[in-house]
């Protein structure tokens, strides 16, 4: 089944778990299989990839969605498999 792509840009602030510095805001500019905003907040791709930007491990740190902009729908996934096998 094809899933429409949205490009959004998340607005984030990432905090230390254990630290007590403030927390480091961000732009994220990608792409994501929805248009729901809860469900974009809990993506585990979408938070391994704002850890990875930030080189933190996403147990060790809190993430805040500040904005969450949908710009467009980009086209939809491909079928690569049937579901005949």
């Amino acid at each position: 089944m094809k899933k429409p792509i949205f490009r959004v840009f998340i607005t984030y602030e990432i905090k230390i778990k254990k630290g007590v510095r403030k927390g480091k805001k961000g732009v994220l500019d990608t792409f994501v299989l929805t248009s729901n905003l809860e469900e974009i907040k809990k993506d585990e791709d979408t938070i391994n990839r704002i850890c990875y930007v930030n080189r933190r491990k996403p147990e060790d740190v809190d993430i805040t969605f500040i904005d969450i902009d949908i710009e467009n729908q980009y086209g939809e996934t491909t079928d690569r498999f049937d579901d005949e096998y």
